[in-house]
């Protein structure tokens, strides 16, 4: 199974996180697993809640939850804001 690394910024502490995931998951469980693992890495900084998206840094635009991540063709070391 294929995956891909990428880059996550927390807005509310200006740090950078990567996570890998599989080419195969879905954008809204991939959205999910990192809103929960912010919510653990930052907890005075950063609560999960269920409207949390990814912001594809390039484009600005918030990606098909139902969407896979090779559907949407990501690669290694892209980016993307978790709002």
């Amino acid at each position: 199974m294929a995956k891909v690394m990428f880059d996550v910024l927390l807005p509310s502490t200006g740090k950078h996180y990567d996570f890998w995931v599989p080419e195969s998951m879905q954008m809204q469980t991939v959205t999910q697993l990192v809103a929960e693992a912010m919510q653990v890495a930052e907890p005075d900084y950063y609560e999960a809640t269920p409207d949390a998206a990814l912001m594809y840094v390039p484009t600005g635009e918030i990606q098909d939850p139902s969407s896979t991540v090779a559907e949407i063709g990501f690669t290694d070391g892209d980016s993307f804001v978790l709002v």
